[in-house]
């Protein structure tokens, strides 16, 4: 018998989970690629020249595929003042975070956006998640929570600009997924990377003391790597999933990322996992079955 056809609702959402799968990969490697150069280069002029690596990728691809006609749909400029105002900010407390904290807390500790994300956007309109995905948040919370708070439930200052950041990923998220409904990711991520990139160096060279060129060239390849993968390339992985797929399971399905971070700072750094999170690993992996389980039709968000 010919197999069903699937739907071009179902297609989106497995096209939407391939992007949040992968954005995953490519986005646990961020935390170890930035620490190189937080440490080298100071958090704010890593985080200016990583986007100056990014910056000029996006405007080649925004010219390239031919994008310049939607910097007239001015009714979307709203929503990318927004986005780069929240997404500009969130990297910057990631980057000021790897300064007093490691890079494998902070990949723990920004996946708990999955939980600002259920409490700021789950009870809107295509967000809700039904129970079994309720489920899968609570178990990979508290995967996260036993990682971050195995004895007392104090904060470093990293954690908590980390902890800081994770909560504003869902706002971004949010203008982000909107300013996608009006122009192409090129565009978002092009236009967000410009107004970001004056900003960042204005506070870089205001609160840090500047690297020389020496220092600058000796971190090329984590610059070329974040700036390209990790700016670049999953970016444009992360503006899709959120176009297909509701914010909540988009950050639920990044739920990979920690996990792999975790092997990432172990093989890169030297960095052995904890105890705290070997076990908080685990009601995480479980919790990710949960949340990428099809959605019952009565409460689909999709």
């Amino acid at each position: 018998m010919p197999r069903p056809l699937k739907s071009p609702q179902h297609k989106n959402q497995l096209k939407g989970e391939a992007y949040s799968l992968a954005l995953s990969i490519l986005e646990a490697h961020f935390p170890i690629f930035a620490f190189f150069t937080v440490v080298a280069l100071g958090a704010l002029h890593a985080y200016f020249y990583s986007l100056l690596v990014a910056t000029v990728v996006l405007i080649i691809w925004f010219l390239v595929r031919g994008k310049r006609h939607e910097l007239k749909r001015t009714e979307a400029y709203k929503n990318l003042a927004l986005t780069s105002l929240f997404l500009t900010t969130l990297f910057a407390l990631v980057f000021l975070a790897l300064q007093t904290t490691s890079p494998s807390h902070v990949a723990i500790i920004l996946f708990l956006q999955v939980l600002f994300s259920y409490l700021f956007l789950g009870r809107r309109p295509g967000e809700t998640l039904d129970r079994t995905h309720l489920i899968g948040v609570i178990l990979m919370t508290g995967g996260a929570m036993i990682v971050l708070f195995p004895d007392k439930f104090t904060l470093v200052l990293g954690d908590g600009l980390a902890l800081l950041a994770a909560a504003i990923a869902p706002i971004a998220n949010f203008f982000q997924k909107r300013a996608r409904a009006q122009v192409s990711s090129e565009t978002i991520l092009m236009t967000r990377s410009l107004i970001a990139l004056p900003f960042v160096y204005l506070l870089a060279v205001t609160f840090e003391t500047t690297p020389s060129w020496e220092a600058i060239e000796a971190q090329w390849l984590w610059l070329f790597l974040t700036g390209f993968l990790v700016f670049f390339i999953s970016k444009i992985f992360w503006v899709e999933a959120l176009h297909l797929l509701p914010i909540t399971k988009v950050n639920a399905l990044f739920a990979f990322s920690p996990l792999l971070t975790l092997v990432l700072a172990y093989f890169y750094l030297n960095e052995v996992p904890t105890w705290s999170q070997i076990l908080g690993a685990l009601p995480i992996i479980i919790g990710s079955y949960f949340i990428t389980q099809k959605p019952k039709p009565q409460t689909s968000g999709q």
